[in-house]
């Protein structure tokens, strides 16, 4: 990895953090559902000039159209549309630190997937690494679950399902979206998934007179750079890093939503998110053969 690509990648870790700032900003005002379509319709906008130049050489060289349009509507709702709603609704009620941690157990989930649908084996370490990061949810949690349990404990679970849905969807995709282009899959998902939430957020009765400046910029900020943007700086890793590297992302970005959290929104730190964090990147680690690699 060159000094550009790692600078590429504190950039992506620092731009993905910052998701969770903007999430926790807007999601109280705007509620879950909203921040989440938004999201997700001013990405595919973003993207809309890659999407058509990338489309226009690769679509008519596809045969089966059809197929392709329905697998990418699969990994559009999967990794895009529900995880967006789980993350904006636990914005409202936990803090944009813990949130970022616990989005640190997608690979955990991809690899848990993996065994299902490409018939992947663990080792004992990947297994140790399975149950580990998973201790480390409920050691990081749990400082929150000792106040108001229903919210907190409803909103862990959905972080916990978003990621969830991240791991079966980048599974999904090695099986099914083979040889598409990396940047036909972000875009292309990005705009069928504003195509099917697009009606439901022109009936939603927004508070438009009561929403902040704040809210708002955060809300474009969200949709513009930590989606659209950052998919463009992800997927060019990927092109010249190779997708494990491009991946070691996802245990940066903890350190970016935390800080962020501590800076911008005062949001208290404690003892047990670092031993839960700790135990989530080592599980991690652990799962994903990165020790082994480094032998």
């Amino acid at each position: 990895m060159t000094a550009k690509n790692f600078a590429e990648l504190l950039l992506l870790s620092a731009i993905w953090g910052a998701s969770f700032l903007f999430m926790r900003i807007s999601a109280p005002e705007m509620g879950a559902l909203p921040v989440a379509f938004l999201r997700i319709i001013i990405a595919a906008l973003t993207l809309a000039p890659l999407l058509y130049l990338v489309a226009r050489k690769y679509l008519p060289e596809v045969e089966d159209k059809r197929r392709l349009l329905l697998h990418l509507t699969a990994v559009g709702i999967g990794n895009s549309i529900i995880p967006f709603i789980f993350f904006s609704y636990a914005a409202i009620n936990i803090d944009a630190g813990l949130s970022s941690i616990i989005n640190a157990t997608t690979p955990l989930w991809g690899a848990l997937f993996g065994l299902v649908i490409l018939n992947t084996r663990l080792n004992r370490l990947g297994w140790l690494g399975l149950f580990t990061g998973f201790i480390g949810v409920f050691v990081l949690s749990s400082h929150k679950l000792s106040g108001d349990m229903d919210s907190a404990l409803l909103s862990i679970l959905a972080v916990v399902a978003a990621t969830c849905m991240y791991g079966l969807s980048a599974n999904y995709s090695k099986r099914f979206l083979v040889g598409v282009p990396p940047m036909m899959v972000a875009a292309g998902t990005m705009a069928i998934s504003a195509v099917l939430v697009s009606p439901a957020l022109f009936v939603m009765d927004l508070p438009f007179a009561t929403i902040s400046n704040a809210a708002w910029s955060a809300q474009i900020a969200l949709g513009a750079v930590c989606t659209g943007i950052a998919y463009v700086i992800f997927y060019r890793l990927i092109e010249h890093t190779g997708p494990t590297k491009a991946m070691t992302v996802t245990y940066l970005i903890p350190i970016f939503g935390v800080l962020f959290g501590y800076l911008f929104l005062q949001e208290a730190l404690h003892l047990n998110m670092l031993f839960g964090g700790i135990l989530i990147l080592f599980g991690v680690m652990l799962t994903t053969g990165l020790f082994n690699k480094q032998k």
